[in-house]
């Protein structure tokens, strides 16, 4: 009867212990997980005005695209092209000016000495091959005028005499420069005098020339590094 009593009174406190075991159990397991709350909510915590902290992913600056026009060259005066330059004067009129072409260490050179009276220009050009501006818009020219203004004449081959014409940019300072020459700038002349005529066309272009006609008296040279026609 004694050992029923003592066995009933182990029993009973083994299963006291078990639940006051599970209840600390389940409080370990509550206490464990609000803390993994607290950590998570730590991480993503929202930005406070008095912070100004964003949890936003910061953009990578991006370099603006900067595009350039496709060129091709028409001339580098290395003897690899076909073109063939010459010098016309204002003998063709009466003048008395003289200019030359030349080809110098891998660049065109245009010299001579420009007399005003009953003239005034001389002019270095080429025959073009049949279409050879056909998709392009402009020219590249690298140059030294040593100041003097020169144009660009593109023939016409619809109009006898006819030249689109547009100065050459910019050669009023001495030195090397780059220039761009636009085809859609050009007006239609004869002898440098604007005419009424039909507008440029790429297709009709059968020679380009590089004109001095600036109205002063005097020897002059420049020198042509490359022709490029662009895009």
């Amino acid at each position: 009867m004694k050992k029923g009593v003592i066995l009933s009174g182990v029993v009973l406190v083994l299963i006291i212990l078990g639940s006051v075991g599970q209840s600390i159990l389940k409080e370990e397991t509550a206490v464990s997980s609000i803390a993994q709350e607290v950590v998570v909510a730590e991480a993503i915590v929202e930005p406070s005005a008095e912070t100004g902290v964003s949890n936003e992913p910061i953009a990578e600056a991006v370099a603006p695209v900067v595009t350039t026009p496709e060129c091709v060259v028409l001339d580098d005066f290395t003897g690899t092209s076909d073109l063939r330059w010459y010098t016309v004067n204002d003998g063709v009129m009466g003048g008395l000016s003289d200019g030359f072409a030349t080809i110098e260490n891998n660049q065109l050179i245009h010299s001579g000495e420009i007399v005003t009276r009953g003239g005034g220009f001389s002019y270095v050009g080429t025959r073009l091959p049949n279409d050879a501006l056909v998709g392009y818009s402009s020219l590249q020219v690298r140059l030294n005028t040593g100041g003097r203004a020169y144009a660009a004449n593109f023939a016409d081959s619809r109009a006898w005499r006819v030249t689109h014409q547009v100065s050459v940019p910019e050669t009023a300072n001495i030195g090397w420069q780059e220039v761009t020459i636009n085809f859609k700038d050009t007006v239609p002349t004869i002898f440098s005098r604007q005419v009424n005529s039909a507008p440029f066309d790429s297709s009709e272009v059968e020679e380009l020339a590089f004109i001095l006609s600036d109205g002063v008296d005097g020897v002059f040279r420049t020198e042509i590094d490359w022709v490029k026609l662009c895009q």
